[in-house]
């Protein structure tokens, strides 16, 4: 076997062992920016603050509302009654 043709066996293995460890290279930095990118999406899931909740008919402001673990099973309810403003005589202008 001739010199040539050593070295042109020899350079057409070289592309293949390049290729490996490039491939290789960029599968351990895909991993890596995966596995960061799970811890944070994890840490912004778990750490986010309590939701504040609001209820409103449109007419009166906002009466913001207390956060319960379970339903209310009781008769009483946790809001008061809308204002009944139905009962006033409107003027219709003319």
């Amino acid at each position: 076997m001739s010199r040539e043709t050593w070295n042109t066996i020899k350079h057409s293995k070289r592309f293949y062992v390049d290729t490996y460890r490039r491939a290789g290279s960029f599968l351990v930095a895909s991993m890596i920016i995966n596995l960061l990118l799970g811890i944070t999406i994890y840490y912004l899931y778990f750490n986010q603050p309590e939701h504040d909740f609001y209820a409103t008919s449109g007419v009166t402001p906002p009466v913001q509302l207390t956060y319960m673990d379970e339903p209310n099973f009781t008769a009483v309810p946790l809001l008061a009654n809308d204002p009944d403003e139905d009962n006033e005589n409107k003027v219709i202008p003319q």
